[in-house]
């Protein structure tokens, strides 16, 4: 099986609870230990990967992405997991990336802020075909009927967007409005999804010129009940979503 496919893919969430289901259904495994990171290799819907738990922050979000290529030769990465939402998204939501930025990033008055030194940029853009099949594998997950009353998840959609990043856990509207007031100054649009991973991987991919997206569900409002939605939210959805999305968009890759 891993012999049929010359390409190798990277998966990568942060916590167990966003990404447990796709490693418990890798097939032949072999788990390597990479410093205290454990990268789980073999076969996902037929495709070779390797998949990791990052951690949460930027910096472990970096480090795990840059030993996904250089240790184990990835030819892409994707990122899966869940996110604060913006104006325009609900919790239930999908947001896949095309723009990311760093909001905590300043180096100011030498630089503009969110400037990114080594890339000469402050956003940066997910290679279009990553995300267009991102998208049509959102969208079908959706489409096969997904909802959780309970928690007032109807009619969740699917939304190609601006992810923001930052070593910060959003729970203030006031701290959220402060992001999205400044950094529309650089994207001339609000964002959709706020984390603390995603730009930092889009930054080692970029470097390393390899292809990427990261898919994120919206969790919560980035807001005071943010605490309060998070815990429920990422037991009972987020595995079942990462799992899902992923499924679909791997069965496409085997597509003549």
């Amino acid at each position: 099986m891993l012999g049929i496919f010359l390409a190798s893919i990277g998966i990568m969430s942060a916590m167990p609870q966003e990404g447990h289901l796709i490693c418990d259904a890798i097939q032949e495994k072999k788990v390597v230990q990479v410093g205290n990171r454990d990268f789980v290799q073999g076969t996902f819907e037929g495709i070779p990967v390797t998949f990791c738990l990052a951690g949460v922050g930027k910096v472990s979000a970096a480090v795990t992405a840059t030993i996904l290529r250089e240790r184990f030769h990835v030819d892409e990465i994707l990122f899966t997991g869940v996110a604060g939402g913006g104006k325009e998204t609900e919790i239930g939501d999908i947001v896949v990336g095309h723009t990311y930025l760093q909001h905590d990033l300043d180096l100011q008055p030498i630089f503009p802020e969110f400037y990114i030194y080594s890339l000469g940029t402050q956003t940066l853009q997910a290679d279009q075909d990553r995300i267009c099949k991102m998208m049509a594998a959102a969208n079908r997950f959706l489409n096969s009927g997904i909802s959780f009353p309970d928690l007032n998840i109807l009619e969740p959609k699917a939304i190609e967007g601006i992810i923001l990043s930052g070593d910060q856990f959003i729970s203030c509207p006031l701290r959220h409005q402060d992001i999205s007031n400044r950094t529309q100054k650089v994207l001339s649009a609000d964002f959709h999804a706020i984390e603390m991973e995603g730009a930092a991987v889009a930054q080692v991919c970029k470097e390393l010129a390899i292809p990427f997206v990261v898919v994120r569900t919206i969790s919560d409002k980035a807001d005071q009940s943010a605490n309060i939605d998070f815990p429920l939210f990422i037991e009972r959805v987020a595995n079942q979503y990462s799992l899902g999305i992923l499924k679909e968009y791997f069965r496409e890759l085997q597509l003549p």
